[in-house]
């Protein structure tokens, strides 16, 4: 098989440079497998892991589905299964204009739900209350039980969620339990969970660092992010000497913070609270991982509810509109230091306490605020 594969590549191609200007679906499809394979800091890990062969096997066929398709959104979706291949989460591709098919998927009326028979209404609306809730906030549930709600890890939270955790510092200092509910967080910044940190600190934690790899469209991000008025000049500084260390090794992997973990230690570890449940389920992905792989090393926290997405080690996600800007293509441009010794995508991270189905959303405080309260000495 070797020789085959050795041939499909050039084929590959001369097919895309014939079609580049054709905008059609399957000159996307060429557009979107050449720069990945080039630029994604994933390709080779999975390649090694899957092996060529089947990687070759599965071109073949979504190379025969595509030159059958319109350039359009049914493109789009079979692309994105072509990619998932490599893996679920920090990757795909999306088509950027509307079609009729998309449309009708968009104005399809919504359903309702009911509330259950038997439940208390009141207790109900609190919870989808907290489910539903698309800013964070703080209450407390009783004498010994504090509860945190972050729905979001986007930057763009990070001064409201601060602000939440400064305005009930005192409270959560002073209460024997608090409840963290991640409940659908996708993730977003590292930066908006660092005041989340102390409160959870027992012992030191251990952050275990990235690789980017080096290519002249990944290294062009870098550059860009020096020219965005949205950073400070220092942080613009810094984006360059980024830029710079990594041009200077094209084709290869690169630790920009220059060593493979860090560990981060503080002066106070607080008395209160003296158990942490974190709810966390299938919805959790990204940067939230990334919490939760620091809170984990608390001694006072427990994960409570189902396993997580699993999308944390490939990322940093670039976006890159196709030559005909009809479509975009999400990559990553960095993997973590942490694989193949402890991967998270398409795994996720486990619960300590799993929640079955016998337990509805609505009860699922209730089962992390007793499960607590039940552990004290």
């Amino acid at each position: 098989m070797r020789n085959t594969s050795l041939l499909l590549i050039p084929l590959f191609a001369l097919a895309m440079d014939a079609a580049a200007q054709t905008c059609s679906c399957e000159s996307n499809f060429l557009w979107a497998k050449k720069t990945f394979e080039e630029n994604d800091a994933g390709f080779s890990y999975i390649i090694k892991k899957k092996g060529r062969e089947a990687y070759e096997m599965h071109n073949r066929v979504y190379l025969e589905k595509v030159k059958k398709l319109p350039n359009n959104s049914e493109c789009a979706a079979t692309i994105n299964q072509w990619i998932r291949f490599f893996r679920n989460g920090h990757i795909g591709i999306q088509y950027l204009k509307s079609d009729a098919a998309a449309q009708a998927i968009q104005t399809a009326p919504a359903t309702e739900a009911t509330l259950p028979e038997g439940v208390d209404k009141a207790k109900y609306e609190k919870a989808a209350v907290q489910l539903n809730a698309r800013k964070p906030f703080f209450e407390k549930l009783d004498a010994t039980t504090a509860y945190l709600r972050i729905p979001f890890f986007e930057i763009s939270e990070k001064k409201l969620i601060d602000s939440v955790i400064r305005q009930n510092r005192d409270v959560i200092l002073s209460t024997e339990n608090l409840i963290i509910d991640l409940r659908n967080n996708p993730g977003g910044s590292d930066a908006s969970f660092e005041q989340l940190l102390p409160i959870l600190y027992t012992n030191p934690v251990r952050t275990v660092g990235v690789e980017f790899l080096s290519t002249q469209l990944n290294n062009q991000r870098m550059l860009d992010l020096t020219k965005m008025d949205e950073f400070d000049e220092d942080s613009r500084k810094m984006f360059k000497t980024f830029y710079d260390t990594l041009s200077a090794h094209p084709g290869e992997f690169v630790n920009l913070f220059g060593k493979d973990v860090n560990i981060s230690k503080r002066d106070t570890v607080y008395p209160y609270p003296k158990r942490v449940g974190i709810i966390i389920h299938n919805k959790n992905g990204s940067t939230t991982e990334q919490f939760l792989l620091a809170a984990k090393q608390s001694q006072k926290v427990k994960f409570f509810g189902r396993t997580t997405y699993g999308m944390l080690d490939i990322s940093n996600v670039h976006i890159v509109p196709s030559p005909c800007k009809d479509f975009e293509l999400y990559y990553g441009l960095s993997r973590t230091i942490r694989i193949p010794d402890f991967a998270i995508d398409d795994i996720g991270l486990q619960p300590d306490y799993f929640i079955d189905r016998t337990v509805k959303d609505y009860q699922w405080v209730d089962f992390v605020a007793e499960t607590l309260n039940n552990g004290k000495k």
